[in-house]
């Protein structure tokens, strides 16, 4: 901060990214619940974390040259499989420790869950693409489209030389259940509904659309089914609007932009007509954890239907394991 202050946007950009190496991302996503703590907030303020660290990351030059001045070659070779942040993260240490790094990453472009889960209205891609390229500009090797299981095993990493093999799939699939009407057309999930919109830009969606869900990603959902066309968009979710897991400034976003919050209401039966989404029918919910704060969710009789041509469930996420029976 007092870098900050005095203009030396570099030294405190460096500073920053040997704690963190995303400063500019981290400044417009991270909910910084480290400022929710901070000590200064008894006296007036917290101090605004967040914001410094973006505005360092906006203000500072190209730093790509001190990114590639790394420790001299320990002649140790590391796979890393994923190119999101936990893999880039993993990359950008054991790289600046002098070691060879190669990223083998699934889809056609770095990123991960940053690129592929949060909307470029939340990070804008330009500045995504700006923070990887000087990760990957200290000589971080990349090969996109390279899928663990498919293209290649962690045998063949070890055969190839690599010595030791750093794990970041992430948990890059919806959570899914067995609910009546899902295999309806027009019904999708969350996680793979804001991927398919980050890969292809333009995603069709309904007029009226309900999503399932009371998280960030399930806001996201709606906003984005939003700016893709949706005429109407409803939000329902166990939780009632105060135990909502979502922050509350983006719950706060979704009621501005006209989002129709139904809290404290489950998915009992998706309805349809000759194979297409009709409606929702949602049951209501009194309670969503037992008295040991465990997730318990217990419904009465009351039900209502919601009318709507497309459903997307955003309920959490997953990790892909297939490649994990070889260890088992």
């Amino acid at each position: 901060l007092r870098l900050i202050a005095q203009g030396k946007m570099d030294e405190a950009c460096k500073l920053i990214i040997e704690k963190a190496p995303f400063p500019g991302i981290l400044g417009r996503v991270c909910t910084h619940p480290c400022e929710t703590a901070c000590k200064r907030g008894e006296v007036n303020a917290s101090i605004s974390i967040c914001a410094a660290k973006r505005y360092a990351a906006d203000n500072a030059a190209d730093l790509s040259a001190w990114m590639s001045d790394t420790a001299e070659d320990s002649g140790h070779k590391v796979a890393v499989i994923g190119a999101g942040p936990a893999g880039l993260t993993a990359a950008f240490y054991l790289r600046r420790k002098g070691h060879q790094l190669t990223i083998f990453e699934a889809r056609p472009k770095t990123g991960g869950m940053m690129r592929y889960g949060i909307p470029f209205f939340r990070l804008p891609e330009d500045v995504l693409d700006k923070e990887i390229d000087l990760v990957l500009s200290g000589g971080i090797e990349v090969k996109t489209n390279q899928k663990l299981g498919v293209d290649y095993e962690i045998e063949q990493l070890k055969h190839d030389g690599f010595e030791a093999v750093f794990v970041a799939v992430g948990a890059q699939l919806s959570r899914r259940i067995d609910l009546t009407g899902s295999d309806l057309e027009n019904v999708c999930w969350g996680v793979e509904f804001l991927a398919a919109v980050a890969q292809d830009g333009d995603v069709a969606v309904e007029d009226k659309v309900v999503v399932i869900g009371g998280g960030n990603v399930a806001v996201d959902v709606a906003l984005t089914a939003l700016r893709l066309g949706a005429k109407n968009v409803a939000l329902a979710c166990l939780e009632s609007l105060a135990e909502m897991p979502a922050n509350p400034w983006e719950i706060e976003q979704v009621r501005q932009e006209g989002v129709k919050l139904l809290p404290s209401w489950g998915p009992d039966k998706i309805t349809g007509n000759d194979g297409k989404v009709s409606g929702l029918e949602l049951v209501r919910c009194t309670s969503v954890f037992d008295d040991q704060g465990n997730f318990c969710p217990f419904f009465d009789e009351t039900k209502k239907t919601v009318e709507a041509d497309q459903v997307i469930l955003a309920i959490g996420q997953a990790s892909e394991t297939a490649f994990c029976k070889d260890f088992c």
